[in-house]
């Protein structure tokens, strides 16, 4: 949710607010979705505007994973599920948000736009590292809290709504993954406070936004931790949080912190609607200049309350507030009442009942509680005396520059819309102000249950947590809303989801026919039935704008659905509707060729193919090359992206294999298959593919991973039509994969991190657009060092081809005028590089003209002027 300038605040206080802390031989709470984003921001930085390098990011997941297993830290992740009605405001604003930031994207620019398959790829790496994972039904905070409290350890995240739950909180941006080695505490000996550089370095990261930066590089495998005991201890350096830091003795009291979070804003409630209070309640909130506005509010607002108790401080608020916000007020600060001691936990009975010994770390008081009890009076007396001067020399000082942040850019824009009403929203139809009326009506009706679980069927929750349905699954039961995020898109097109938009339908239409449990339909004022629809959120064409659409289900699903039993009947029902120029029946037949892996992916290939206008054969060979590296190469070796640092690691092998292989072609040896080989499958032979093979196919592709140099000179060559294909592509599979989810997965989820590269996949399209005979380029080219490579993408380009539409296909005319069009081009490269001969022959000290002047010497005339045009003549 955020408490908007909390986290700025206690930044900024570091030293009065946050201990030193070694994180180690401990359970952890952490906070899935903040990590996950926190990490990719780190691994991708401007390469999240080609579509997501899944590859880098799942690498990171999985290294960071394994320094808290060597830290002997059993990590415990909650992810976060659908939207609460009171929220879905703050979404849709945000939505408008990232609309604005991708319709003006430029690759050299430092925005990180999260992709499609982030959580789903951290919640593959999560689980190949053997980590505890599920998927809350709404907001993970209150789930992390209570099961911090259950386990008595801390939680990691980077929200400040836990500067205000009572639990041990480390803020992600005081942590820092590099292992540390340390002899173990004698008894007694005190624990130290956060030094003055140290908190300079907190608040300095908290401006720039920086996480995780002291995170190192190891070999990544994915392996489970193993806990012992030992004289030395291995550690992780970070920062601790308790609420008594801010609410000690004589201070601020638990009891009024929900009305604290509340005063400042949140996602529930606009910082707008205390105006009235802050003008007549409270007075100004001073005038310091190096202070922003809200960082003053916080301090006002902490003052004024240490001389209320928590009915008078309330009741002063309400007051002031009109009436219909008197209730939502109320009804916040008691659930966040509620969550500051509730003991209701789902996620410690999912861990104990599905993962064997999930709890080997649990104690009942650590040696950290024992060391560090409440402060006593005179050291909070001390802390409120160095907070009180801390804040006098900030007013004193002179103005110094700080850097920009969102939290400043927000709060700015907050205060605009406060003051003056939104262009964007002026302009907005009547029916969007209707939809936005009924949102927040469907809010204030909502039923007030204290188990949000009992909303739920017992079959979708034995799907989500396990994190197996997306989150959007919540969305469509509870809410009957999908908002969709855009992702890299053409504005001029419509959003890339909007052609796996009929996947979606189905799957909604499945949720609502449950075999024994369907959905009765309400009935309208003649007690005609009504269709059971839901609101499709999404960008406007064109424009910086949001739109509501409503998707009813026209078609009962064609088979019956048992949640709990496997059935492809319905992925196939989809491609009949969906798909009808294809040989459905052919092509699931088929699709037993392909690895288990790969066989939704390659569904989802033809349904791209077949139903979007703005792919082509070139796109395809794009993701089925990357599809071989990444499969292949990345499994076998281990992954290099920096291109000096492959040559400074595998250097040496491969000037020993280049030489190898070179002797071999001048002696007139060719390299192949091993017979052996020969008898499998080709895409049985993919697990024998030599190292070296992987190791110089690297070495060319190389920098084909990197954003090319011209983006940064000229960037209006980067192309948003090239990548609203493949964004098209995504969310295709993203649909597919959802509803194999739901239907049990017939099929292997596919890995996107062995499937897909986002800045790879758009330069090889580059690279491939100006190429006529693609195959023959990547055979002795890009893939010339490894047949069997080579084979297997040929395999999947034959298998992908046999279902392309006809209208998408060359015709035999094209491909000889191609043939043609291809033999001029080398007979220039012959021309070309005869011509280049002939020049250095003479440029080694010949003189072209020496014939001539042989012949000039038996000649009358005994001189000829080269340089002279007319010397020749003779009169």
């Amino acid at each position: 949710m955020g408490v908007r300038g909390l986290t700025s605040y206690i930044a900024q206080r570091a030293e009065l607010y946050l201990k030193p802390h070694e994180l180690h031989n401990t359970a952890l709470v952490i906070d899935g979705d903040n990590l996950a984003c926190n990490l990719y921001k780190d691994v991708t930085g401007c390469y999240s505007a080609f579509g997501g390098d899944y590859d880098d990011f799942y690498r990171a997941v999985v290294e960071f994973f394994q320094v808290l297993a060597e830290c002997q830290i059993r990590g415990y992740v909650l992810m976060d599920g659908g939207y609460e009605e009171r929220k879905l405001r703050t979404v849709g604003k945000r939505l408008r948000g990232k609309i604005a930031v991708i319709k003006k994207i430029n690759p050299c620019d430092s925005i990180t736009l999260f992709p499609l398959h982030l959580k789903e790829v951290f919640v593959d790496a999560v689980r190949d590292c053997g980590v505890p994972v599920m998927r809350c039904v709404f907001e993970a905070d209150d789930e992390l809290a209570a099961l911090a409290r259950k386990l008595n350890c801390p939680v990691l995240s980077y929200d400040s709504d836990f500067y205000i739950h009572n639990v041990q909180y480390i803020p992600l941006i005081t942590l820092t993954v590099k292992v540390l080695t340390k002899q173990r505490r004698r008894a007694g000996e005190a624990q130290r406070t956060l030094r003055r550089h140290e908190a300079k370095h907190v608040e300095k990261r908290t401006k720039a936004h920086k996480i995780l930066s002291g995170r190192t590089s190891q070999e990544v495998t994915a392996k489970k931790p193993e806990y012992a005991v030992k004289s030395s201890y291995k550690y992780l350096d970070c920062c601790i949080y308790r609420v008594e830091h801010l609410c000690g003795r004589g201070a601020l009291s638990p009891e009024k912190l929900p009305l604290f979070a509340a005063l400042l804003g949140n996602d529930y409630i606009a910082r707008s609607a205390f105006r009235n209070f802050f003008a007549a309640g409270m007075g100004k909130a001073g005038r310091s200049r190096k202070l922003r506005k809200q960082q003053r509010r916080i301090r006002v607002i902490l003052q004024w309350l240490r001389e209320q108790t928590a009915e008078s401080a309330l009741d002063k608020v309400l007051s002031r507030l009109k009436k219909f916000q008197r209730d939502s007020l109320v009804s916040q600060v008691q659930a966040a009442i509620s969550g500051y001691s509730n003991e209701l936990c789902h996620a410690y009975e999912f861990f104990e009942k599905h993962y064997e010994n999930a709890f080997p770390l649990v104690e009942t008081a650590s040696e950290a509680e024992e060391e560090e009890e409440e402060l006593t009076e005179v050291e909070q007396l001390a802390n409120l005396s160095a907070e009180s001067s801390s804040e006098e020399e900030e007013e004193q000082d002179e103005l110094s520059e700080e850097g920009s942040s969102s939290e400043a850019e927000e709060e700015e824009r907050e205060e605009a819309v406060a003051e003056q009403p939104d262009a964007e929203q002026l302009q907005q139809s009547s029916n969007e102000e209707e939809e936005e009326e009924e949102l927040e009506e469907a809010a204030e009706d909502a039923p007030d249950v204290e188990d949000k679980t009992l909303l739920f069927p017992q079959w979708f929750l034995d799907k989500l947590y396990p994190a197996h349905l997306p989150r959007y699954f919540v969305d469509l039961l509870h809410l009957r809303k999908y908002i969709n995020n855009p992702q890299i898109e053409h504005f001029p097109h419509h959003d890339a989801n909007a052609l796996a938009l009929p996947i979606l339908n189905y799957s909604f239409a499945l949720l609502h026919h449950v075999a024994g449990d369907a959905t009765p339909p309400k009935l309208d004022a003649q007690g005609q039935p009504l269709p059971i629809e839901y609101t499709y959120l999404t960008r406007a064409l064109r424009v910086t704008n949001v739109r509501y659409y409503r998707q009813a289900i026209e078609q009962l699903p064609a088979y019956e659905f048992v949640p709990a039993a496997p059935d492809a009947r319905h992925l196939r029902a989809v491609f009949e509707a969906q798909v009808p120029h294809a040989n459905v029946a052919q092509l699931f037949e088929q699709l037993q060729l392909l690895p288990p892996d790969l066989q939704l992916y390659g569904l989802a290939i033809v349904y791209w193919l077949h139903r979007s206008e703005h792919c082509d054969l070139l796109h395809l060979h794009a993701l089925l090359l990357c599809l071989v590296v990444l499969r292949t190469v990345d499994v076998t070796i281990p992954a290099e992206r920096d291109c000096r640092q492959f040559q400074r690691r595998f250097g040496k092998i491969l000037r020993q294999e280049r030489a190898v292989r070179d002797k071999e072609a001048a002696a007139g040896i060719r390299r192949g298959v091993k017979p052996a080989l020969l008898q499998l499958p080709v895409p049985e032979r993919m697990s024998q593919v030599p190292k070296s093979d992987c190791y110089l196919v690297q070495e060319r592709l190389l920098p084909h991973f990197h954003m090319q140099e011209i983006f940064k000179k000229k960037y209006d060559l980067y192309s948003t039509s090239v990548l609203h294909a493949f964004a098209e592509f995504q969310s295709v599979v993203y649909q597919l994969n959802g509803l194999n989810a739901l239907l049990d997965q017939p099929f292997r989820s596919p890995r996107m991190n062995q499937l897909y590269c986002g800045a790879f996949i758009y330069n090889l399209y580059d690279l491939l657009r100006n190429r006529l005979d693609v195959r023959y380029h990547v055979e002795h080219f890009l893939l010339a060092d490894s047949r069997l490579m080579f084979d297997f993408y040929c395999f999947l380009y034959d298998w992908c081809a046999a279902f392309v539409p006809p209208w998408k296909q060359q015709s035999a005319a094209e491909q000889a005028a191609a043939k043609v069009v291809e033999k001029k081009r080398l007979k220039k490269q012959r021309q070309a590089a005869r011509k280049a001969a002939a020049v250095a022959v003479g440029a080694d000290g010949a003189d072209p003209n020496a014939e001539m002047l042989q012949q000039s010497e038996n000649e009358e005339d005994a001189f000829f002027d080269l340089n002279n045009k007319f010397c020749g003549l003779k009169v």
